[in-house]
């Protein structure tokens, strides 16, 4: 898998490609975001944390098994970063992978989230031929397990206060899709909408 190079991936709107030392100061914006960061990993995202992992994930390999990759989205027209997707295939199993998605506040809301999946989802179950893709949501972040129910997830289990996460005990959602419901999905309905 990891030597399949499957981006940059175009889109209606957007591009998904590598990220680029350009895309720092816009990374940096929305990462330090107190919204963005409210249901994700990280807090106080520095300047310096923006240029050391923007270096990093714009030369790793696509699918290494057990390893994180960032994908930078962009709009088409101007190349200009507004979020990133994220594609972890197991290291148990590479047949199987998580995602994640995280955009720009002003970017939030306008079905760029939708299209960057389904772009992510079309490469992974179509020439990377996954057989399953994983997320996992906090139940509160209701924009998130909107967008997996929106894109066609499965939700398949509700974790009651499974995560010490920001000082509370938080409940997550898990979601799945296979690449078989993937792939009729998209003969029935054809690209998903925002």
């Amino acid at each position: 898998m990891a030597d399949r190079e499957l981006i940059p991936i175009e889109g209606q709107r957007l591009v998904l490609r590598r990220f680029t030392p350009a895309d720092v100061p816009a990374f940096h914006a929305y990462r330090a975001d107190p919204e963005v960061a409210r249901y994700q990993s990280w807090e106080n995202f520095t300047e310096a944390e923006a240029i050391e992992f923007v270096a990093r994930h714009q030369v790793r390999p696509f699918g290494v098994p057990g390893q994180w990759l960032q994908i930078a989205v962009a709009l088409k027209d101007t190349n200009r970063l507004i979020g990133d997707c994220a594609l972890k295939v197991q290291a148990d199993d590479p047949r199987q992978a998580v995602l994640g998605v995280t955009f720009a506040t002003s970017h939030q809301r306008h079905g760029y989230a939708t299209e960057a999946l389904t772009c992510l989802l079309d490469a992974v179950f179509g020439p990377m031929e996954l057989h399953r893709v994983v997320a996992d949501t906090d139940v509160e972040n209701t924009a998130s397990w909107k967008l997996m129910e929106r894109l066609g997830f499965r939700r398949e289990g509700h974790l009651q206060q499974s995560l010490w996460f920001k000082g509370r005990w938080a409940d997550e959602y898990l979601y799945a899709m296979l690449r078989e419901d993937w792939l009729q999905r998209s003969v029935r309905n054809g690209p998903a909408k925002g």
